[in-house]
């Protein structure tokens, strides 16, 4: 990752880089000793990339100054101090530590909470591409094809929002998101940021549809339909990546994106050599309000 790095709307800069005054900047720097004394409450995370995860806070999760400075312990291999109001991150290297690792686990993990406990986004996880200048969301289940699908609008020339975490949130009564970073993966490995890509769209984009998937036998039709209720609600709630329980908003918001953007279930057969069949539906779809 190079020292001019960009994420979730801001511009990342690193120990060697020069100060710049603009708050739509992280800085980040690593440390040789964490002050950890008063950090004594946890949260522990799951995870499937075989680490033990948990955040660290200063008392006891209940007042918002708890959340002005936090650490992120990855065991084994570093640790983050996250200071929300100064927007500095420090890390410290522990046995494991390499550079890829650090971007990983920055990229994936320590910036969503750290926007999160910022109140400034609510993150969705979804994969996310430009279609005619707005953003077009991909939710299902675990291995429902979101990173696939994503990759396949990625083939056909459309700038990548996100292949993970979405950062969104509402302005003028309408919902936008800040793109993530430029990293996908078609594939999932362990502690892996992905593969680079330079059709990456930084600016902040409305979002104009969300779709759904439901993966069907490879013979199946290619169907579609909008989501309406509490299964709308559901799915929306289910996507929701960051779930810290620090901010009595948190439901409101969900409902209120259920309330305003269109949700649809897309049934796509399971077999690779349908993409262009889904590809031009979901094209075809977006054109419509």
């Amino acid at each position: 990752m190079s020292k001019h790095s960009y994420a979730y709307g801001y511009k990342l800069l690193f120990s060697s880089t020069k100060i710049e005054k603009t708050s739509k900047i992280i800085y980040i720097d690593k440390i040789t000793r964490l002050p950890q004394d008063n950090l004594k409450e946890k949260i522990h995370f799951d995870t499937n990339q075989n680490r033990s995860i948990y955040l660290k806070v200063l008392d006891d999760f209940k007042t918002e100054k708890s959340f002005e400075k936090w650490i992120f312990v990855v065991d084994g291999v570093l640790s983050f101090l996250c200071d929300t109001k100064l927007n500095q991150i420090y890390y410290q290297k522990d046995y494991n530590y390499t550079d890829s690792r650090r971007d990983y686990w920055l990229m994936h993990i320590v910036l969503p909470i750290f926007f999160t406990l910022k109140k400034m986004y609510y993150l969705l996880h979804t994969g996310s591409v430009n279609i005619n200048d707005k953003a077009v969301l991909f939710i299902g289940n675990s291995h429902a094809g979101k990173s696939t699908l994503t990759d396949y609008f990625l083939k056909k020339k459309h700038a990548l929002l996100s292949d993970d975490k979405l950062a969104t949130f509402k302005k003028d009564d309408k919902f936008f998101c800040a793109p993530s970073h430029p990293y996908h993966r078609p594939y999932r490995g362990i502690e892996d940021l992905g593969v680079k890509t330079d059709n990456f769209d930084k600016k902040e984009l409305e979002i104009h549809k969300i779709y759904w998937i439901k993966p069907v036998k490879a013979d199946d039709d290619i169907s579609m339909k909008e989501l309406l209720g509490i299964k709308k609600f559901e799915v929306l709630r289910y996507s929701t990546e960051m779930d810290l329980s620090v901010d009595k908003n948190r439901f409101e918001y969900i409902v209120d994106l259920a309330n305003s953007i269109k949700v649809y279930e897309i049934c796509i057969p399971h077999d690779l050599n349908r993409l262009e069949e889904v590809y031009s539906k979901i094209i075809q779809h977006s054109k419509e309000n």
